[in-house]
């Protein structure tokens, strides 16, 4: 995948992270000690949760070494040298993911549709490191909480651009077949996108 267009989707998305950062902790039940952040979209989301998690860490698994490499210079915008210290990079393949079973409380992972196989392997990876009690928030779209002042202006050039990255459409009953083939208790909602909620 092209790395310059994975970072300007990045950037495109910045005022789409606070957003699905409160989508994804409404999920929650009580704040996360361990949190993971999957794929090459990764940072935006996570780093929110951080602010709203003052006593959370997180991991950011990145399968493409320039994203790792240049991931503190990728979002200034939303770091702040407070959080620098609860975060750690982790540079891995998807499948299998460089994590230990039930190893977080809360997984995330924006753009799961660019990643899934046939046989749903990220998906069954995510679960493998999730904590017993803990939510996976996995999926695409904008989020329930995302104002449509904020998409309109970038939808085109968003659309554009994972189109150019050979972003692939997933139907909710495709999705479905992916969480019940790897034996997922999951729920599946359309809000803001297309989601699944995996609880352990």
């Amino acid at each position: 995948m092209d790395t310059a267009v994975i970072r300007a989707i990045n950037r495109l998305w910045l005022p789409v992270y606070p957003g699905l950062a409160r989508q994804a902790a409404e999920q929650c039940l009580q704040q996360p000690s361990r949190m993971l952040e999957v794929g090459c979209f990764s940072g935006g989301t996570g780093l929110e949760l951080l602010k709203m998690f003052p006593h959370s860490s997180l991991d950011i698994a990145l399968e493409i070494p320039g994203l790792a490499e240049t991931f503190y210079d990728d979002w200034p915008a939303v770091l702040s040298g407070r959080d620098a210290g609860r975060i750690t990079i982790v540079s891995t393949p998807l499948f299998p993911l460089a994590s230990a079973d039930n190893a977080y409380d809360l997984v995330i992972c924006r753009g799961v549709f660019f990643f899934l196989d046939e046989k749903g392997s990220l998906l069954a990876e995510m679960y493998r490191a999730l904590a017993p009690g803990g939510i996976v928030f996995a999926g695409g779209g904008f989020g329930s909480h995302t104002p449509q002042a904020v998409i309109n202006p970038i939808a085109d050039e968003s659309r554009r651009l994972n189109y150019e990255l050979g972003k692939r459409v997933v139907s909710p009953q495709q999705f479905r077949a992916m969480l019940d083939r790897n034996s997922i208790r999951a729920d599946i909602i359309q809000d803001g996108g297309l989601w699944a909620i995996m609880k352990k």
